[in-house]
């Protein structure tokens, strides 16, 4: 009867927590982690600020590309200027004394014979008089109004390296946005996992200190009786003791695994969540000896950095050939009075073609290009020992798994034989064949061999996602 009235209080025991726990997961919002990848990629600042360097990027194509294609400019400008007065005074003067000599003289040798020619003459005579003093002139106000091209025929390669360079360097931000979102989700998942661990941790303490709180009640009934010592209970009570401590440090543990999750996906710190264990099972992904770093984001920039770097030279390069540029131009002016009428009053067209050859300048322009080709020889270097190193991180990925795949089939093979140690001692105590001591073991072996299988779960699956990473296959 006493027997099974301790049973019934250990349950009650038992039950009591659980029941409170599920009450509370009740109240959790229950994440899945393709949902947890999902918010942490929505709300993952540096992430957001890759693609916007990316879409920066993909604009700055475009704008290298409207290099090709002619530029068109409207031209317009407003001068007024109070400047007046009489163009070449002196010149006319002049000009006109020696016309009347040379005509003066003409006459005299006879060449005029009739009247008509003579008043003919004397008639110019007078009009050119009437520039003896000058052209009077006044600026006035001035005003143009035109369309500009200018089209590049030859700029030694400058326009074609530089729009091929923007297209490398939208292609890398594309890179570097798909970096950062790798190296989330294996954020992700690795909080994910820890809370995963934290609450198999406090499974296995609760049970833990469910198994040594029936066990005292257990020694307690049988010291009442006489048949165990008071130092079994305090063996058991110092036990006891021991599991309510781990059992808090679970709950603990918990608790910042939860707000560490939240923290990566964007939630608020103290916002209650639970975790689908359940799709939390044994990874599929094994360790493939012929796998490369070819697909990860960091070996396509590095490929795309070397080849940047000689697409430089050609850009420094192209600044010491030939440029040539053709230029056109279609203007209205209107403006600048000149002998009471407007000079400026018509549309002007005009084309022009400009060649530039630069010469020598203390040849600047040998040790600029060296100094980029230098550039790209450190480049490739750079390259090839990021690879190298790469080749290492993903090799030792792929043992990292190997292990973790060990390890848990050895912890599954501990905690079945830990099992079944327990109810042996179990079975043994209660028949007097084995001490307390043997059973709080038994009890003891188990929790650690518990709590090894979920450690190496979750260190199978955080394996998994570096060893997916190291490859390219996140």
């Amino acid at each position: 009867m006493r027997k099974l009235i301790s049973a019934v209080v250990a349950g009650c025991l038992t039950i009591l927590p659980l029941a409170a726990s599920a009450q509370a997961e009740s109240d959790a919002s229950v994440l899945s982690l393709d949902s947890c990848i999902s918010l942490a990629l929505q709300n993952n600042k540096a992430l957001l600020s890759a693609q916007k360097l990316s879409e920066r990027y993909g604009h700055d194509v475009k704008y290298y590309r409207a290099n090709f294609f002619p530029n068109f400019k409207l031209v317009a400008s407003d001068v007024w200027s109070n400047a007046q007065g009489t163009l070449g005074e002196d010149l006319f003067a002049g000009l006109t004394g020696g016309v009347n000599q040379f005509l003066t003289g003409l006459a005299q040798l006879g060449h005029f014979t009739s009247a008509e020619q003579m008043q003919a003459v004397q008639a110019f005579g007078q009009q050119m008089g009437g520039y003896s003093k000058g052209i009077e002139y006044e600026f006035g106000n001035v005003f143009q109004a035109g369309i500009t091209l200018e089209q590049p025929i030859y700029m030694g390669g400058k326009v074609t390296t530089a729009y091929q360079m923007s297209k490398l360097g939208h292609r890398m931000s594309q890179q570097g946005a798909e970096l950062s979102r790798t190296q989330v989700i294996v954020q992700v998942q690795e909080a994910y996992a820890l809370v995963v661990r934290a609450n198999e941790m406090h499974k296995v303490a609760v049970q833990y200190d469910s198994l040594l709180t029936s066990l005292l009640t257990d020694v307690q009934n049988a010291e009442r009786r006489g048949i165990r010592s008071r130092n079994d209970v305090l063996k058991v009570q110092v036990k006891l003791s021991e599991a309510e401590l781990q059992l808090r440090q679970a709950e603990n543990g918990q608790r910042l695994a939860a707000m560490n999750l939240c923290h990566y996906v964007g939630l608020p710190l103290t916002t209650s969540i639970q975790v689908d264990s359940e799709a939390f099972a044994m990874t599929g992904v094994r360790p493939d000896r012929a796998a490369d770093v070819s697909d990860r984001p960091e070996y396509q920039v590095l490929s795309m950095k070397a080849e940047l770097a000689a697409k430089q030279v050609k850009l420094q390069r192209a600044d010491y050939l030939p440029q040539v540029v053709l230029g056109a131009t279609y203007t209205y002016m209107n403006g600048l009075e000149v002998a009471g009428s407007k000079m400026l009053n018509e549309p002007v067209a005009g084309v022009m073609l400009n060649v530039t050859v630069p010469l020598y300048h203390a040849n600047a322009g040998i040790h600029k290009v060296k100094a980029a080709r230098l550039e790209a020889e450190r480049a490739r270097l750079e390259q090839d020992d990021l690879i190298e190193q790469m080749n290492l991180e993903l090799a030792q990925a792929a043992n990292n798994l190997d292990e973790a795949y060990l390890e848990v089939e050895l912890s599954r093979k501990s905690m079945a034989q830990t099992e079944d140690n327990l109810h042996s001692s179990r079975s043994g105590y209660n028949h007097g064949t084995e001490s307390l001591s043997d059973l709080l073991e038994a009890q003891t072996l188990w929790q650690q061999a518990y709590a090894k299988l979920a450690n190496a779960k979750a260190n199978l699956f955080v394996a998994a996602t570096k060893y997916q990473k190291a490859a390219g296959r996140l």
